[in-house]
């Protein structure tokens, strides 16, 4: 029988395969370095819009600080504020760095060089007040952060761990919860604070305290207090507290 000839394995360097691979990875690199380092695009200008509480000096700061990337290539130290350099990774640490944030877009102009980074804040709904600790929340019932002196919003005082408590009996989120106290107040302006605990809540009006049950229906709740409201009208001064959970009665007291 005839043997067979070993085929001769081809040097790596002398396939083609290789030469090919070896061009696009160069490729690669140069057009990499000219986007990231070329002097055609590096930023001019970065603007902020739309900021109203935040320091615009420090959102401009954080951005530029992750907007800028430095290598040390064979000794040289190259810096680079390309408008190529990806965003998403600054989006994500200003977000994380400024819960005051709801949401936020970057727009380049590759033209003028020019970022320009729009800001949408949280809009505040209430205090909410836990352990002596007080934050604004939004209508997600996200934090903003903690509460200093600001006035105008309602205010609610957590007197049991909502999230291992009422959450489980209630049935609703903390969002759920601020929407249905934010449902009262708007229907009454004067029922500015309320108390949490374990199997009812407390709307505060003038002298008086109207008990609520969140297990049964609000809106109920609420005609039952506008007509005690409005039948006693002036006397209600006299009253301590008026318990509206019991289904058609009204405890006065």
């Amino acid at each position: 029988m005839r043997k067979k000839r070993k085929r001769k394995k081809i040097p790596l360097y002398k396939k083609k395969s290789f030469w090919f691979f070896l061009f696009f990875i160069l490729l690669a690199f140069i057009t990499s370095y000219f986007l990231l380092f070329s002097p055609y695009f590096q930023t001019k200008e970065t603007q902020v819009l739309g900021v109203q509480t935040i320091s615009k000096e420090e959102l401009l700061k954080n951005f530029k600080s992750n907007a800028t990337i430095s290598l040390n290539i064979l000794g040289n130290n190259l810096t680079s504020e390309s408008l190529f350099i990806p965003s998403q990774g600054k989006l994500s640490n200003l977000l994380e760095t400024f819960p005051e944030i709801e949401d936020i877009s970057v727009k380049k102009n590759y033209f003028t060089k020019k970022i320009t980074v729009n800001i949408k804040e949280k809009t505040p709904i209430c205090i909410w007040c836990s352990n002596d600790v007080c934050v604004l929340l939004d209508k997600k019932a996200t934090f903003i952060k903690n509460h200093e002196n600001e006035i105008g919003f309602i205010k609610i005082n957590e007197y049991i761990d909502y999230e291992n408590n009422l959450k489980s009996w209630s049935g609703e989120t903390k969002q759920d919860f601020i929407l249905t106290l934010f449902t009262i107040y708007k229907n009454n302006n004067e029922i500015k604070e309320f108390d949490i605990y374990a199997d009812k809540f407390l709307g505060k009006y003038k002298n008086i305290t109207f008990v609520f049950d969140p297990k049964e229906n609000i809106d109920w709740q609420v005609q039952k207090m506008n007509v005690i409201l409005k039948t006693l009208d002036s006397h209600v001064e006299n009253l301590k507290y008026i318990d509206l959970r019991f289904g058609e009665q009204v405890i006065i007291k």
